[in-house]
């Protein structure tokens, strides 16, 4: 499916990813349930899906007993878009995929985001949402700006790779729900792992637009993470 720019926007679906442990920043906490100022990281996203006025639904997709700790926190009441809880699988695509085969029928859009990246704004989904155009998908991307090296598995370095057109990936990634689809089914099929979704679209053939990624768009994976984040949080305040 083609949207052509300035086409009005009918049924978007936002999927959340957030069956993180919390394992690599050594919390007793699973990562998407950590407070961040008071609430959990996860509703931080949550609230930026739910104030988006192109947003039809949202699909949450947690690790086991997830939903009762969602509960628990009043996440389910607060948020009233959100249609669908499910659980992970094995793999983020595997999530990706359960989190899909939840979304309305009638969504034409799906947007997919970490909760791990909980500085997410409404006017990024909105702009992600209106540059699709004739692409199969939208990405927000930072351009490289440290020198990158390659490496043999002994630590030594082979070479230094131009940086020249190379970006660092973010979320969220906004895609035709039919492209998001195929690509998704493709891959179980053929056993092939994507390290996001828009590789999976690359893989059939997806034309992705690249955005212009946020600089403070941070992903939490370690603890000094957090640090940054509660910054980020409080300046926006």
């Amino acid at each position: 499916m083609e949207r052509a720019p300035g086409a009005p926007v009918q049924f978007v679906s936002a999927i959340v990813v957030a069956g993180g442990s919390g394992e690599r920043m050594g919390s007793e906490v699973e990562k998407p349930f950590i407070e961040i100022l008071g609430v959990p990281m996860l509703f931080y996203s949550m609230q930026a899906i739910q104030d988006c006025e192109d947003i039809s639904e949202m699909v949450l997709v947690v690790f086991k007993g997830g939903e009762e700790r969602l509960d628990a926190a009043g996440g389910v009441a607060r948020f009233p878009k959100l249609t669908a809880i499910v659980e992970g699988g094995p793999r983020r695509q595997d999530s990706v995929f359960n989190g899909l085969a939840a979304c309305d029928d009638r969504a034409e859009i799906v947007a997919v985001h970490d909760a791990a990246r909980p500085m997410l704004r409404k006017e990024w989904l909105n702009s992600g949402i209106n540059a699709l155009g004739d692409c199969a998908g939208a990405i927000f991307a930072a351009p490289l700006t440290d020198t990158i090296k390659r490496s043999s598995p002994e630590g030594i370095v082979l070479e230094t790779v131009p940086r020249d057109g190379l970006y660092a990936i973010q979320t969220p990634q906004i895609f035709t729900r039919d492209w998001l689809f195929r690509a998704h089914s493709r891959a179980r099929l053929n056993g092939t792992i994507g390290t996001d979704d828009a590789a999976l679209v690359e893989e059939i053939g997806g034309k992705i637009k690249i955005l212009p990624g946020p600089p403070n768009n941070l992903k939490v994976t370690y603890q000094d993470d957090l640090l940054v984040l509660k910054a980020f949080l409080e300046a926006r305040k």
